[in-house]
């Protein structure tokens, strides 16, 4: 078991310090900042959240940080070996110049069965610094007997706000209760979103279009299992439309 594995165990998340270079951030952002010019498919989700879940449409940008060298071996020892490709999304939490509102705490998903308790699991990228002064990501540590004794607890009080520089990587338990800790701040936030899961389980979602190109590259089987709105995206369009 590695360390990252242990503190998976004791707490259902962990962070990865400088999972993304200097320069892999400032190409990531530059792609996000191109694509809200050129592109409709940013949504506006309400309370300062903008969210775009298809940018794998519109640019390749984003492939390598799914299978990223400093996070995918540990995505791999974390699911195991039905590790599949679930979703993807990038998000801009807009400045808040008032109150802030409360966390709504949360759990995406229930807990698998597995023994770590996994049915899916998020990778986050922090694309711009996050510290006490900015908006942030918090999440209750979890050990694997706290999530069977109280299964549907949404109890944030326990809650830790993870803080990290441009380049960090969290990768938790989507069942782990979490939510954005929103700050009063003249900063944006800037994040990836990605969720793993297991091939024998169904999608997760349907938010996420997988183009094809990412079932021909060298880590093909980790996008051979498509949810079905890209099922039928295929279906319909031909090859270099996708």
């Amino acid at each position: 078991m590695t360390n990252y594995t242990a503190d998976f165990v004791r707490n259902g998340y962990i962070t990865v310090a400088n999972a993304l270079s200097p320069d892999e951030v400032a190409r990531l952002n530059q792609a996000i900042d191109s694509d809200r010019e050129a592109s409709r498919l940013w949504v506006n989700r309400g309370g300062g959240r903008i969210q775009n879940a298809n940018l794998l449409m519109t640019t390749d940008a984003f492939d390598t940080t799914i299978t990223h060298p400093s996070v995918l071996p540990i995505v791999e020892e974390l699911v195991g070996p039905d590790l599949c490709f679930e979703e993807f999304s990038a998000m801009i939490r807009e400045p808040v110049t008032a109150d802030p509102p409360e966390p709504g705490w949360h759990r995406d998903t229930g807990h698998g069965t597995g023994p770590l308790a996994i049915l899916n699991l998020s990778l986050i990228y922090y694309l711009t610094d996050v510290d006490e002064t900015t908006h942030c990501f918090s999440i209750v540590p979890e050990t694997l007997g706290e999530k069977r004794e109280r299964p549907d607890h949404r109890d944030g009080d326990r809650a830790v706000d993870l803080h990290g520089p441009a380049g960090t990587a969290i990768l938790f338990n989507a069942s782990n209760v979490h939510d954005a800790r929103r700050a009063a701040t003249d900063q944006e936030r800037r994040t990836i979103h990605i969720y793993f899961g297991h091939s024998t389980n169904k999608p997760l979602s349907n938010h996420t279009i997988f183009p094809r190109r990412l079932q021909t590259g060298a880590h093909s089987g980790l996008f051979a299992r498509l949810n079905d709105i890209s099922t039928r995206v295929h279906s319909v369009f031909d090859e270099a439309s996708v």
